[in-house]
């Protein structure tokens, strides 16, 4: 990994970890200016929007619906989490819980917010888009079960599900940026979901790490989310002394969660493979060469892998519904 770690410094322009600006032939489809009217202008999910319009908030359920909504887009999240940490009221606490960041922005800014975010153009969803939210659902949930049965790591599980649902969220960007552009690659660039950072340079010039980092900073996230964003495909952190041991620990949750899914996205056969067999192919793609020896519970994530699954699935059906279809 080359580059100095948390750099807080804010570059005018956008960097490789090694130092190298962008490429200028690039720069010319996806400038700078492009990214941030994409960060600016990125949408909800459509059936989502919808929910959230339906909602009053005199009705009992108005912040348990907003948070169960919240723990299944990605953007509704960081928004949420971005406000909670933008009241003028001086420096808080970090919170990762949607409820508690919902408590502490009150209805009324809530209510800004939703009706903010909610003018915003929504798109149908695109089967890429749909694989990429997917897979921020099982990195979330994945990342929590992971946080909660790792014994030798003590991460807390509610960072851990909101640094998995939103550690792709560079990804989503560059999807608007492809479609703001009327490209066509959209499906290429997000069926391979491990792609090398050197060809999306070469795609868009910038990677959807970098992109990510932008956003988190432009949404005055919590540090330990934009260094999620920004860090999450580097797996060499335990090499740096410079990071605490529980932000070594966090990424590699998140990280062993993104392989997961991965796998499983690439191995759509996996719910009929043995017991042994899933157990061996978890060992062998989840955990990284470059990470010291862990006692991961990969026996009981096996074991629990299709009720986790089945647990996402229903996160996506929620998610999709309209109102018709009942609240």
């Amino acid at each position: 990994m080359k580059g100095q770690l948390f750099n807080n410094n804010e570059n005018k322009s956008v960097y490789r970890s090694g130092g190298d600006l962008v490429p200028e032939q690039a720069k010319t489809v996806f400038s700078l200016e492009l990214v941030n009217a994409s960060i600016h202008t990125l949408p909800l999910l459509h059936s989502v929007a919808a929910q959230l319009k339906q909602r009053s908030h005199e009705s009992t359920d108005f912040y348990p619906k907003v948070a169960e909504l919240a723990s299944e887009d990605p953007l509704l999240s960081a928004r949420i989490i971005s406000a909670a940490h933008s009241v003028p009221c001086g420096p808080l606490k970090p919170v990762y819980s949607i409820e508690k960041a919902l408590e502490r922005i009150g209805v009324f800014n809530t209510l800004a917010l939703i009706n903010q975010l909610t003018q915003v153009d929504t798109e149908m969803m695109t089967p890429g888009y749909k694989i990429g939210w997917r897979h921020s659902i099982e990195v979330a949930v994945f990342s929590r079960f992971l946080a909660n049965h790792t014994t030798a790591f003590n991460v807390n599980a509610d960072l851990a599900y909101m640094a998995g649902l939103l550690h792709d969220i560079g990804r989503f960007i560059l999807l608007q940026m492809v479609l703001n552009t009327g490209q066509q690659n959209e499906a290429r660039s997000w069926n391979a979901l491990d792609e090398l950072p050197e060809t999306e340079i070469q795609q868009y010039g910038f990677t959807h790490t970098e992109v990510g980092y932008m956003a988190a900073q432009r949404w005055n996230l919590p540090r330990t989310l934009t260094n999620v964003l920004r860090f999450h495909q580097h797996y060499d952190l335990w090499d740096f002394k410079t990071v605490s041991l529980p932000f070594k620990q966090l990424m590699t949750v998140v990280q062993f969660a993104d392989f997961l899914s991965m796998l499983l996205i690439k191995n759509p056969e996996w719910p009929a493979w043995s017991s042994t067999q899933l157990k061996g192919f978890i060992a062998e793609h989840c955990i990284h060469e470059d990470w010291p020896k862990i006692d991961f519970p990969i026996e009981y994530l096996a074991e629990q892998l299709p009720m986790l699954s089945e647990q996402c699935q229903r996160l996506v059906i929620n998610a999709e519904k309209t109102p018709d279809e009942g609240l």
